[in-house]
């Protein structure tokens, strides 16, 4: 066999890295995604807009968050028909496709990251004809906006462990065997055993995280009323107010707290969410809350994350959202 040139040799090798990296290549050129936080770009079909789905779709994506004490819209809503779509909108980080195609034999809801950009979520809802599309943005429509609101609080997730405050993981390393990615003007610390507040210490957007555990049982941990007396219990004990009179609690309207509880799987870990509205006792301060719940199996205790806001003046969807996606970056050490 005739021996190969050195040189064809060489070139052989670079072309074959030169392939094996051309996906990596295009996924590092990217471009930043673009947008204002909670902001979604609804792409819609003029049928469908021009049709009673228009109010259906409002209702879905600008109705009011659960949990906060005045109502704000889920998401800051953009909307374009479809054939007004250019490229000035590709880059946008959040995405919505509502159309009708005929070819298609089923609805469907589709997903794709990080399409032009990076980071970048689109989500399609689509159906054959617009009856078909209706009855699917009532089953489907909710899946679809949990979606895009996982992937707006896993967005702010992915920067907070770019830059986060190295005195809240410091601290609750040291109190619980824990790491967490806080925003950077969490700075100000309170430790206990098995507690740690850490929060801003601001008069308006006060941003605020309580990491704390206790031994597990094997009882639920999944009902109102349990988290609720924990939590209280771990409040008062931690979170006073300025006289021996006052401390956080839980808000309550005709005697039942304000609590909204869900089962998740968040980043594949089963965890019990819980938003509600908190207040300090006998005095003027409250705002939102939302904590998840877990089970550490392997240590034999519950593990509760909360981040709540102070913000009296403004809103605070965005607020809570930050916070949340805080949580999210809890992991054990």
């Amino acid at each position: 066999m005739k021996p190969r040139h050195p040189i064809l040799a060489a070139l052989a090798v670079v072309l074959l890295l030169v392939g094996s990296s051309s996906c990596r290549d295009e996924r590092s050129r990217l471009s930043a995604s673009v947008g204002l936080p909670s902001e979604l770009l609804l792409v819609v079909d003029p049928q469908v807009w021009g049709s009673d789905l228009s109010d259906s779709l409002t209702q879905l994506l600008k109705g009011e968050v659960p949990g906060l004490m005045q109502q704000e819209p889920f998401f800051r809503l953009t909307r374009v028909l479809s054939q007004h779509y250019t490229r000035s909108y590709s880059t946008m980080h959040s995405k919505l496709f509502v159309r009708i195609d005929p070819r298609l034999r089923r609805p469907m809801l589709g997903v794709s990251r990080n399409v032009v950009a990076r980071p970048q979520i689109e989500v399609t809802l689509a159906a054959p004809s617009l009856d078909a599309l209706r009855a699917y943005i009532y089953s489907k429509g909710m899946d679809a906006r949990q979606l895009l609101a996982d992937a707006q609080i896993e967005m702010r997730a992915a920067r907070l462990r770019r830059h986060f405050s190295p005195q809240a993981d410091a601290a609750l390393r040291e109190v619980l065997g824990y790491s967490i990615c806080a925003p950077r003007e969490i700075q100000a610390t309170k430790k206990a055993e098995r507690f740690l507040w850490a929060g801003s210490n601001r008069n308006e957007k006060d941003l605020n995280l309580v990491v704390y555990a206790y031994p597990w049982d094997g009882s639920d941990i999944c009902t109102p009323e349990t988290f609720v007396a924990k939590r209280d219990s771990v409040m008062q004990q931690h979170i006073p107010g300025s006289t021996d009179e006052q401390w956080m609690q839980t808000t309550r309207i005709d005697g039942r707290p304000v609590v909204f509880c869900s089962q998740r799987a968040i980043d594949g870990r089963r965890v019990q969410e819980v938003r509600g509205l908190w207040e300090m006792r006998r005095g003027a301060l409250g705002g939102p809350f939302v904590s998840l719940v877990t089970i550490d199996t392997t240590a034999a205790q519950v593990v509760v994350a909360e981040g709540f806001v102070y913000s009296p003046s403004t809103d605070k969807r965005d607020l809570l959202r930050m916070v949340e996606a805080s949580l999210r970056t809890l992991r054990k050490c």
